[in-house]
């Protein structure tokens, strides 16, 4: 196959070849890039892989590459805003909390929550509290 030939590259020889706007149920742009040791677990598709660009841009921006508890948080909230000075790292709960202070849970999604809790103890699915990494 071919190669693409690239568009630009990102610092750290993140090499971008394709570049795809935010639509439908995808709220965030993505870059195909070549594949690179930042995005190992990346999955592979004709002419490179596809990732989030702020994730991308993360990244490149902190020389290593995120993890998967780590999220690229726009700054300005517009997810369409990839400068790198509106992307800042944080953890899940970080994110979290900038993003749901204040909201409450209706009484239909705590009892559907609740339900889906049961049935996982009764299949012994749940995790007793331990994180899966």
């Amino acid at each position: 196959m071919k190669q693409l030939p690239p568009l630009y590259t990102l610092d750290h020889g993140i090499i971008v070849v394709g570049e795809y706007a935010a639509r439908g149920k995808n709220r965030y742009a993505r870059l195909r890039i070549r594949p690179h040791p930042f995005f190992p677990d990346a999955p592979a598709t004709a002419n490179g892989i596809l990732v989030r660009k702020n994730r991308a841009i993360l990244s490149s921006k902190l020389g290593r590459a995120l993890l998967s508890s780590e999220h690229a948080h726009h700054c300005d909230e517009n997810e369409l805003n990839d400068d790198p000075d509106n992307i800042e790292l944080l953890t899940a709960a970080e994110h979290n909390r900038r993003h749901k202070t204040g909201t409450k849970h209706t009484a239909e999604s705590k009892a559907k929550t609740s339900a889906s809790m049961k049935r996982a103890h009764a299949e012994k699915r749940h995790n007793k509290g331990v994180s899966k990494k």
